[in-house]
């Protein structure tokens, strides 16, 4: 074990830690959003919700990513800001995009009368604020 360590040194570790990033981040950017979002998203997640946790569920999904949306737009004002905005928010992005795919597949299962991640009527909302 000793030897192991002796080897790799930590000159040999921060190299694999840099090769096994760019790997990661390679194998990232071969997916599509779409295959990438689902496959961070537990399947089934959501089959125990009723549609107004569905609802309550969609709209902290849509809340976060429109935050995570704002702080790429701030970080993307560089080149390095883009990578580390991407490297930062990018796989919490693309996990909510997942859940919001999976709550709309949910709310469709249920008969739902709205579309998760999807503004609802205005007379919707002044019928929730009264």
């Amino acid at each position: 074990m000793a030897a192991m360590a002796k080897r790799i040194g930590s000159g040999g570790l921060s190299r694999a830690i840099v090769l096994l990033l760019a790997a990661g981040a390679l194998a990232a950017c071969s997916m599509s959003d779409d295959r990438l979002s689902s496959f961070l998203v537990a399947p089934g997640q959501y089959v125990l919700y009723q549609c107004d946790d569905i609802q309550r569920a969609a709209e902290a999904a849509v809340k976060r990513q429109r935050v995570l949306e704002e702080l790429s737009a701030r970080a993307s004002t560089s080149t390095t800001g883009q990578l580390i905005g991407a490297a930062a928010y990018g796989t919490e992005y693309a996990s909510l995009r997942g859940q919001l795919q999976d709550l709309r597949a949910a709310a469709k299962d249920k008969q739902c009368n709205f579309v998760p991640g999807e503004t609802p009527p205005a007379s919707a909302e002044a019928d929730r604020a009264h």
